[in-house]
């Protein structure tokens, strides 16, 4: 071969050379045809939500949240309040707090509580009457604090409530902002105990009670929904009317259940079975579990497992609760009172007290526990049901009068 094709041949190497080092990697090539202006955009996680929403979206405060709540002590709240009545109880978060009771009757009216404590806090009991659902909400998320209202629209049968910061829609189960300027944030909860009354008033005398001064004009007791007292109101009896988003058989869709989304994983206890059983231990994801009876209240509180570094399950035996890792013996409240683990408390837990089809609904995929012999297993998403498209009559249509 000449000289000056040698040359040649060196030159066109060199070239290839230079060409190759420009050229991005193939992870780049990847990534630019993946931002393709023309690709389709992800799926929307909301959208099928959104399409479910039934009533009218113009809709503010009807009924009115109670802003301007009065507390009254439990001595003058017992002249008037049946010993049967139910009422949500919020515990004090440190040992000495104060205890608040909300009779239920005055939630079933307004649907939204809207509370401030001495620094300023804010947070909201709120209760949804067509799913029976109760939730305690804090008013913050990061440097933004806001109360609640609700809207005349429903996802699930479940009340869409608003926050009046920026009218982000927030289905009032899920806790989570569907639309709006805070779309994807989830609000914290705390945690409630449905129960009466009398045991009520009974364990926490010096607590303090919704009064029935809330600034309207509004019949207290009357539930234009019905009673849990009786088997043949909208609380006891009947199917949902729909739409709902998906649908399962495993329980009466009237049941109760106390449910928790961990993670990506959800769970429900049936508050049947654990009654009759006094203790319920499950995993949820990674996450230990256990839901304790308390029998002079008639309530369940549920609790992270775990103590000393390790994860529990545990048994009634008798009428005592025992972990079966140590041995320890617990009270009700989730405080070990004797063994290795005395004086150790679990961790609390705000579980969702509310009917089954409206939890089903919203986490298809859940886990059930019904006993200790049952699988704890989910089961594929059952199908919709359409339903009629219309909110019951009993609804209140208007708000309460000021």
């Amino acid at each position: 071969m000449s000289l000056s094709a040698v040359l040649r041949a060196g030159a066109l190497g060199v070239l290839l050379l230079l060409l190759a080092c420009l050229a991005p990697p193939a992870s780049a090539q990847l990534t630019t045809s993946s931002s393709d202006p023309a690709a389709p955009p992800p799926p929307d996680p909301y959208a099928r939500l959104l399409e479910l929403l039934l009533g009218d979206a113009r809709v503010r405060e009807r009924p009115r949240a109670v802003d301007a709540p009065e507390f009254i002590p439990v001595s003058d709240a017992s002249l008037y309040m049946d010993r049967d009545a139910q009422v949500l109880v919020e515990e004090p978060a440190r040992e000495g707090g104060p205890v608040f009771i909300y009779p239920r009757d005055i939630l079933a009216r307004h649907e939204v509580l809207n509370l401030q404590d001495e620094a300023g806090a804010r947070r909201s009991v709120t209760y949804s009457p067509l799913t029976g659902s109760v939730a305690g909400y804090l008013g913050a998320l990061g440097a933004r604090s806001f109360a609640l209202g609700t809207t005349g629209q429903f996802l699930n049968m479940n009340r869409v409530l608003y926050d009046r910061a920026t009218n982000s829609l927030w289905p009032q189960i899920m806790g989570e902002c569907i639309s709006g300027p805070l779309r994807g944030q989830r609000l914290e909860r705390f945690a409630l105990l449905w129960t009466r009354w009398g045991p009520a008033s009974g364990r926490w005398p010096g607590a303090r009670v919704l009064s029935r001064r809330t600034g309207f004009r509004v019949n207290y007791d009357r539930d234009p929904y019905g009673s849990y007292r009786r088997d043949d109101t909208w609380y006891t009896t009947g199917d949902p009317r729909g739409p709902i988003a998906h649908t399962d058989a495993r329980l009466g869709p009237k049941e109760r259940v106390l449910g928790l989304a961990v993670g990506e994983a959800a769970l429900a206890f049936s508050e049947a079975a654990v009654r009759q059983r006094g203790v319920a231990s499950a995993t949820a994801g990674l996450e230990p579990l256990v839901a304790i009876l308390d029998p002079g209240l008639d309530a369940v509180r549920v609790f992270h497992a775990e103590a000393d570094g390790r994860a529990l399950t545990f048994e009634r035996v008798g009428d005592e609760i025992i972990d079966e890792q140590t041995r320890s013996r617990w009270a009700v409240t989730g405080r070990a009172v004797e063994g290795r683990l005395r004086g150790m408390a679990l961790e609390r837990v705000a579980a969702m007290d509310c009917m089954w089809f409206a939890w089903a609904a919203f986490y298809p995929e859940t886990l059930l526990w019904t006993g200790p012999g049952n699988p704890l297993e989910a089961l594929p998403a059952g199908p919709a049901d359409p339903g009629t498209g219309v909110l019951p009559t009993m609804m209140p249509s208007t708000a309460p009068e000021m």
